[in-house]
């Protein structure tokens, strides 16, 4: 497995070798950790290439002299038998540094990777790959691959004990964890750093987080270049915060008393946290009161609020419970503060920035002027695609009118481009145009000089590569986790990935994840540089008519329409239908689409003798499903997505489904669905068969609630159209922008502003 580090955090190397060839990744007791050397001192590479860097011929470097000095005693040194020879590799790792400078640091295969261990807290400690570090080190790379060879047993205690806590509450941790190899963890609080960090006065230094939790927003802060102070009381969050500290390798301070004993009679900060922590302080009289005289006592020049909901159980017989304005204005009233500007909502909770309206004009100042190109790689032959990219077009030009899109590919006899609203350049009416797409794509966005380029993210090529060498402020849309993903799929495409796509994400202005976690995912490869928001999948609000209610009378049926992949878990079901074949009689389910897995399936029922509970119907168009979706009680949504790494989905079929008023079940957990909704049902994301009779009972329920089916497409119609979903990249174009400030004329110029430089 392949993992990203920033290579300034790898700080110390091993002097014990470990097997570099092995697959598997060992857990090793002991003090092996600690026999432990620091690198940037004890690699001769690093520093004679820093030298070299600055002027000193290659033959005055100790690592040249020691080298030869073995040479010319008789050894051979990578493959080097005398002194002319060892120099000319030597100028071949100058060739090396440029081209990682230039064109990005390409990983060719997966085992001949960087490799570290992870010590008893987590730490990285270099194994092998100097060469490569060093040069990475030294062009200060946001990140790098890395293979792990071996964790220390306390790492992994801790991580076990970061599991267990999850697992004790809602399957999930509060917050991201934003340690290499915990970032795959499920967190409930993903979006609000994002509009606090970019919001944040510039000139701010100094941070104080109140109700810090396990440390993540100090974490993120303090890689902006700010001071923080964590304050958090309780001691068992304490001991995950002061472990994710160490292993991060972070120096921002923690408090461990009562932030109203902390603040005292005074403290000084340019920018304070409260994040869904005051409202603890409303419950009674006198909390109420040590808020108001810390808040007094406390000189800022800025507050950012999260409220609480006004009505959350746990406020009934509170001293007072503010409303989320009302308790913005108690700020204002108690503080040195005057000015208010609401940021974001979350599910009822507001966040605030709550600054001195004299430092209005040191913050980034937004507006609309600017010109977005939506671009995308797409062929005729992927329909489905097709018509996501144009209903998010449609959804882009709407809450953005300065907007075009332009699709590239290789047309089909069989797709009729021109019912589409974007532009379709149809790669075969071009000269070798698939062999010069990325040219031909840089060619035209140059001409249509755009600010920013909104791209829908494809596996990584050397067209790819080129268009983001090429064309400064492109936002790449990530459908999933592609290394994940594809090792399963496709290895050749899986290597390709892992080569060029590395290079993409370190020029990329913004990323946009259809998921938190595949956000963060992307953003931890990109070397956690990159601003990234998640968007959950849209759906065009006129793709598919409400469907009618089945009549109750035989069998009750359900849908399921998929590209069918590994994930999808149709055979979870199948499975299920064996273990209860009474209960499996009772429905029937139509089985729509195409894919890799669908065969498996078919096999799988034939063998369970099931042939007379499925049929299957091949690939439809949206109009030859509208009868069967009339005829069914409910469908069938993605069943395994944790077999591609995935905690949470934002499956396109869900959407579809719910714009149908189909009630649906799924596994796990979709970004936009919620288990308490009454037309979802949701089960485990293991590989136990579903749960007939519980199955057997939701489908009962959708087909005796005829209202069901009414609040799935409403739902559907208010939160997942396309011109709802399409603000949140707007509002990352908007952020880009207001960061560079005046780029307009760099798209046609060719400048990117984004090239690695020396350290």
């Amino acid at each position: 497995m392949i993992y990203w580090f920033n290579p300034q955090s790898i700080q110390l190397g091993m002097r014990v070798e470990l097997p570099i060839g092995r697959r598997e990744e060992l857990i090793l007791d002991g003090d092996w950790d600690k026999d432990v050397m620091p690198f940037e001192k004890s690699v001769n590479f690093y520093g004679s290439f820093k030298q070299r860097l600055s002027g000193v011929p290659w033959e005055e470097t100790e690592y040249f002299k020691k080298n030869v000095d073995q040479i010319e005693s008789g050894m051979t040194k990578w493959g080097c038998k005398d002194r002319e020879e060892f120099l000319t590799r030597c100028y071949s790792l100058e060739k090396v540094y440029v081209s990682i400078k230039d064109n990005g640091y390409i990983q060719i295969g997966d085992v001949d990777c960087i490799s570290i261990a992870l010590d008893r807290y987590g730490r990285p400690l270099f194994c092998n790959g100097r060469h490569r570090l060093s040069i990475a080190k030294l062009l200060n790379l946001p990140s790098v691959p890395v293979r792990i060879l071996a964790r220390h047993r306390n790492w992994v205690d801790f991580c076990n004990k970061v599991d267990a806590y999850a697992q004790s509450t809602v399957g999930k941790v509060y917050a991201p964890l934003a340690h290499p190899d915990l970032i795959d963890r499920g967190a409930l609080h993903k979006a609000r750093t994002q509009h606090i960090i970019e919001n944040m006065l510039p000139s701010s230094q100094t941070v104080m987080d109140i109700g810090s939790h396990w440390g993540y927003l100090p974490t993120l802060i303090e890689q902006t270049g700010r001071h923080c102070v964590a304050v958090e009381q309780s001691q068992r969050f304490l001991y995950f915060m002061n472990g994710l500290r160490k292993a991060n390798g972070l120096s921002f301070d923690v408090v461990s008393e009562d932030v109203f004993r902390y603040v005292g009679t005074g403290k000084k900060f340019d920018t304070v946290l409260a994040l869904a922590i005051f409202h603890h302080f409303l419950k009674t009289e006198e909390q109420h009161e040590a808020l108001r005289t810390m808040l007094r006592n406390l000189e800022m020049e800025e507050l950012f609020l999260l409220t609480h909901a006004h009505n959350e159980a746990q406020m009934r017989g509170a001293y007072v419970n503010y409303a989320p304005e009302e308790f913005a204005q108690f700020i204002v009233d108690n503080s040195c503060l005057d000015w208010i500007v609401p940021l974001a909502s979350f599910d009822g909770r507001v966040l605030y920035r709550i600054g001195k309206k004299a430092n209005e004009h040191t913050y980034l100042k937004y507006d609309d002027d600017f010109k977005i190109v939506f671009f995308a790689f797409a062929n005729g032959n992927t329909p489905h695609i097709l018509d996501k990219v144009n209903g998010q077009f449609k959804g882009l030009r709407s809450c953005h009118p300065n907007s075009m899109c332009v699709v590239m590919g290789e047309g089909s006899d069989d797709v009729d481009v021109s019912r589409y609203d974007f532009n379709y350049i149809d790669l075969r009416h071009i000269p070798d145009g698939c062999q010069n797409k990325g040219s031909i794509a840089v060619t035209l966005l140059r001409k249509l000089a755009p600010d920013v380029v909104y791209m829908r993210y494809s596996v990584a090529d050397e067209h790819l590569v080129l268009l983001c060498r090429s064309i400064p402020n492109i936002i790449l849309e990530h459908q999933t986790k592609e290394l994940d993903e594809l090792i399963h799929l496709d290895k050749d495409l899986y290597l390709r990935e892992l080569a060029m796509g590395t290079p993409c994400l370190h020029r990329a202005a913004g990323i946009v994840g259809v998921t938190p976690e595949i956000a963060r995912y992307e953003r931890a490869r990109s070397g956690g540089r990159v601003t990234t928001r998640a968007m959950g999948n849209g759906i065009a609000p006129d793709a598919h008519p409400l469907s009618k209610r089945p009549k109750p009378a035989g069998r009750i049926e359900g849908l399921v329409v998929a590209e069918f992949r590994y994930w999808h878990g149709l055979d979870r079901l199948i499975a299920g239908f064996a273990a209860a074949p009474s209960v499996a009689r009772k429905m029937l389910i139509h089985v729509v689409g195409s894919g890799a897995a669908l065969e498996g399936y078919r096999d799988q029922i034939c063998a369970c003798g099931l042939e007379d509970c499925f049929v299957f119907h091949g690939a439809l168009t949206p109009e030859q499903v509208d009868p069967l979706a009339d005829r069914c009680a409910f469908a069938v949504g993605v069943l395994a997505p944790g077999r591609k790494r995935l905690t949470e989905t934002a499956a396109l079929q869900h959407r579809e489904y719910a714009l149908r008023g189909l009630p649906f079940l799924f596994a796990g957990s979709d970004v936009d669905f919620l288990a308490r909704q009454p037309f979802c049902h949701v089960i485990p994301d293991d590989e136990s068969p579903v749960d007939m009779l519980a199955m057997l009972g939701f489908a009962k329920q959708a087909l005796q609630k005829p209202a069901l089916r009414l609040h799935a497409r409403e739902y559907a119609l208010q939160n997942l159209d396309w011109a709802v979903k399409m603000q949140i990249p707007v509002s990352l174009c908007r952020y880009v922008m207001a960061k560079n400030h005046s780029p307009r004329q760099s798209v046609a110029d060719g400048t990117t502003g984004n090239r690695l430089q020396d350290s």
